[in-house]
């Protein structure tokens, strides 16, 4: 009968402890929960990819690309038939005095230089035009986050390519890209 009695009290004993570690845990997930219903993450990536604005800079950085290479292209081939033309004229013996020779060399210097600064000022128009529309994007951003969250409270929204793992249930992205496609309206075409 002892026995008996003092096992009963273990068992209660045992009960009490583990309904009190049952209810610190309820609230360890549920400040948990609280905690991470303030926190959401979105994919910057996906963002991007999908946003209109960011597909039309996109769009003109690759222009602007293609232009710049095309350029670049047909300053490398007017410097390569001068420096050919050279090359032929002195293999034929079509210099008649060192002083012509070395003015084609000039002029075949001086070209250099002149496409030099022409494409170096092309990459500069080209990387002041293109922050500046990063620049736009990253304020289109920055505005509807601001309002997006002005509606919903969270403590902190963070990027996905911040982190190692997010729980897919904190994603917004879809929702801010749907947000930020809705109130994108295009220039007007000039």
């Amino acid at each position: 009968m002892k026995k008996l009695a003092i096992a009963v009290r273990i068992f209660a004993v045992a009960l009490a402890i583990g309904a009190t570690a049952c209810s610190q845990t309820d609230k360890n997930t549920e400040a948990g929960a609280a905690a991470a219903g303030g926190i959401r993450y979105l994919n910057l990536d996906t963002v991007f990819a999908n946003y209109t604005l960011a597909q039309e800079i996109s769009k003109e950085g690759q222009k602007l690309m293609l232009d710049y290479q095309n350029l670049e292209r047909q300053k490398q081939n007017e410097i390569q038939r001068l420096g050919s033309s050279i090359e032929q004229k002195r293999n034929s013996n079509g210099y008649l005095s060192q002083e012509s020779f070395e003015a084609d060399v000039n002029n075949f210097n001086k070209k250099q230089n002149e496409a030099a600064n022409v494409l170096g000022a092309r990459q500069n128009s080209i990387s002041t035009k293109m922050a500046e529309r990063q620049k736009v994007l990253q304020d289109s951003l920055d505005n509807f986050l601001r309002d997006y969250n002005a509606t919903r409270h969270y403590d902190a929204i963070l990027l996905r390519e911040s982190g190692v793992y997010f729980n897919p249930a904190l994603d917004i992205t879809q929702e801010v890209i749907a947000g930020l496609n809705a109130r994108y309206v295009a220039p007007a075409a000039e």
